[in-house]
């Protein structure tokens, strides 16, 4: 059965269990060995590998095991995608277990390898009726042990009964007129945990750790990210209103010059110096004019393309975090500047559809009476700008795999006998870098920008932080930097929840999710697109949310955008109406984290974070917690 890369990057991944039907319609369980890969073309792989080292890393201060994973150096990652060659399959899978047992009359037997299983196989050899079964489960430890389940070992025993419908864990043998059980467990060969078999398809054996990053696909902006530090302070700098988008742009237009020892003010001054003096000896100006001369010259200079005083912006900005520890400032400036050239390219794609051209369509529609009937509902939601952008490359990319639970924090908690393991795919052929399983796709989507100001205003309703803590809500510039130094974008993950000490990021980032999901919610529900069929990039540095369409059928890809043009306001009126409620309350309401399948909970597919920290609580003024918060769209 032919599949789409972006559903082979989630369920189709090497070590683990998948089940597909035959040419027979027999369900058929097999273990995912390898891909028939290549290197995937044309994304930087320099800025997808500094995202999957920092993921790892914050696992591994989490209390993970990621001695897997070599993470020292450059080049330790490469993302490959299915080779795709004419009649060579792509994924490649062994059937497994090799335990089957006859529906009718019990019987088992084991086959050594999947080359003994055929035709025959099905048909029992001690009832010779056509209702054999493969076993279909396995063990997995968070050790990162996985293996097949086989039939118990009895001595003496050599048949064995299994009779699902008593006991799926347990066989059975005869002893002299008794019947006795033989339980399928295990202990495990690497941490002699005791292991139970489970579902070899349940999601609980196999959490794929996934990414997905927008592509840096305009070779202007990979050059660019290639300068380094200074480039990345260059676009903290933008952000914070010392360069402008025009001015950015010319950069990355002449970004070989901007980046050279010429545009150096040491070598401009210089050369200033010598221009001038000329100018004096021909008597065009006085000795007097020289210094004048220069500056002008100067600031010219590095007005048509100089980074240098870019850089130092952004080190004046944050001069007090730099000066505290210039290794965390540096880790700082790579992970925040990372996440701003993200949301530049979804920002500035070359094809926008505006806030505003979705207003004057929908008044032409007459689907609207004034901007207010947007705009107002916008300001109650916390919404600065929407925008829909088109033609944007997202890469989803696995770089590893847990077994039983995500987060090493959980298996500690739930006084887990080993350390939680993340699982390294096979190496390159060379064996220098791990493989990253990954799919490109070009694909549409909506930006929402969330008022920074209202976030920092509803913390503070809710005592989350002091009013002493607070910066001048009146300047923007005010505002971002406290943004920016305040919640920490580098401890959101995608395996487990902000510690509560961070507060702040906490909060923040369920907001945020939480918002994320009601869109994604409804927008499904109003544009036609399976649950599925939409996901999420949340950006907690600008306060943005992406919602796109993970689909490259035709038509889901102008449903987005049809929504916007045609039914924005019918959107926001119902994210705000029907996530007030939901179907299981007040059994949800009542829940700490209020948010149940039904609400807010979307498939896993489709959510970057595990569903965690989700909750209508954020949101709404819940009356039935015993410490209600106050709702953001309530404010």
């Amino acid at each position: 059965m032919k599949r789409g890369k972006s559903q082979a990057v989630y369920k189709f991944l090497p070590g683990m269990w998948v089940s597909e039907k035959n040419d027979a319609g027999r369900a058929i369980t097999a273990q995912i060995n390898n891909w028939n890969n290549r290197k995937m073309e044309n994304i930087h792989h320099n800025f997808i590998e500094g995202e999957i080292k920092r993921q790892i890393e914050l696992f591994g201060k989490r209390g993970g095991d990621i001695n897997a994973f070599n993470l020292n150096g450059d080049n330790c990652f490469m993302v490959v995608e299915p080779a795709c060659i004419d009649g060579v399959p792509d994924i490649i899978g062994t059937m497994s277990p090799l335990l089957f047992y006859c529906s009718s009359c019990h019987y088992t037997f084991q086959k050594n390898n999947a080359s003994q299983v055929d035709g025959r196989t099905w048909k029992c050899p001690n009832c010779e009726k056509q209702s054999i079964k493969q076993l279909q489960m396995v063990y997995t430890c968070e050790c990162g042990y996985a293996e097949p389940i086989k039939r118990p070992f009895v001595k003496g025993v050599k048949d064995l009964l299994y009779k699902p419908n008593i006991n799926p864990n347990k066989m059975y043998y005869k002893q002299g007129n008794a019947e006795k059980a033989a339980e399928f467990v295990i202990p495990c060969p690497t941490c002699k945990s005791r292991l139970l078999p489970d579902n070899a398809e349940s999601s609980r054996n196999y959490k794929p750790f996934s990414l997905r990053i927008i592509n840096l696909v305009d070779k202007r902006s990979g050059d660019f990210f290639e300068k380094g530090e200074e480039a990345q302070k260059i676009v903290i700098a933008k952000w914070f209103g010392k360069l402008s988008q025009e001015d950015y742009e010319k950069i990355l237009d002449n970004v070989a010059v901007a980046f050279s020892d010429m545009m150096r003010s040491d070598e401009q001054r210089k050369e200033a110096e010598v221009t001038v003096q000329g100018m004096v000896d021909a008597g065009l100006i006085t000795q007097d004019q020289f210094d004048k001369f220069v500056s002008n010259m100067l600031a010219t200079k590095q007005k048509n393309g100089g980074v240098e005083q870019y850089a130092a912006a952004c080190d004046n900005l944050f001069s007090t975090m730099k000066k505290a520890n210039e290794e965390v400032y540096q880790q700082w400036v790579s992970s925040y500047s990372y996440k701003l050239m993200q949301y530049d390219t979804i920002k500035y794609a070359k094809q926008v559809y505006t806030l505003q051209d979705a207003i004057e369509k929908q008044i032409e529609l007459e689907f609207i009476d004034s901007p207010d009937d947007i705009l107002l509902m916008n300001k109650k939601l916390g919404i600065t700008n929407m925008q829909v952008s088109c033609d944007i490359d997202v890469i989803s990319c696995t770089y590893g795999y847990t077994r039983k639970t995500a987060d090493p924090v959980i298996a500690q908690k739930q006084n887990s006998k080993c350390r939680l393991k993340l699982n390294a795919y096979d190496k390159t052929k060379d064996g220098n870098a791990n493989l990253v399983y990954g799919a490109e796709l070009e694909t549409e989507g909506i930006l929402f920008e969330i008022s920074q100001r209202k976030i920092i205003e509803w913390l503070y309703a809710n005592k989350v932080i002091k009013e002493e803590q607070l910066p001048d809500l009146d300047d923007e510039l005010s505002v971002k930097k406290w943004f920016a130094e305040n919640v920490k974008g580098e401890l959101v993950s995608a395996f487990g929840e902000i510690e509560d000490a961070e507060q702040i990021t906490k909060y923040v980032f369920s907001l945020l999710h939480s918002m994320s999901h009601a869109f994604i919610k409804t927008a499904g529900e109003m544009s036609g697109l399976a649950g599925n069929s939409l996901t999420e990039i949340i950006i907690v540095e600008t306060a943005s949310i992406f919602m796109y369409a993970q689909t490259t059928q035709a038509v889901p890809l102008g449903a987005l955008s049809g929504m916007a043009e045609n039914n924005y306001a019918q959107f926001l009126n119902k994210v705000y109406t029907d996530t007030r409620n939901c179907v299981f309350d007040p059994i949800c309401s009542e829940r700490d984290d209020t948010s149940c399948s039904a609400c807010l909970i979307i498939p896993e597919i489709s959510c970057n974070h595990f569903n965690n920290g989700l909750g209508r609580k954020y949101m709404y003024t819940i009356d039935t917690l015993e410490e209600p918060l106050i709702g953001f769209w309530e404010m």
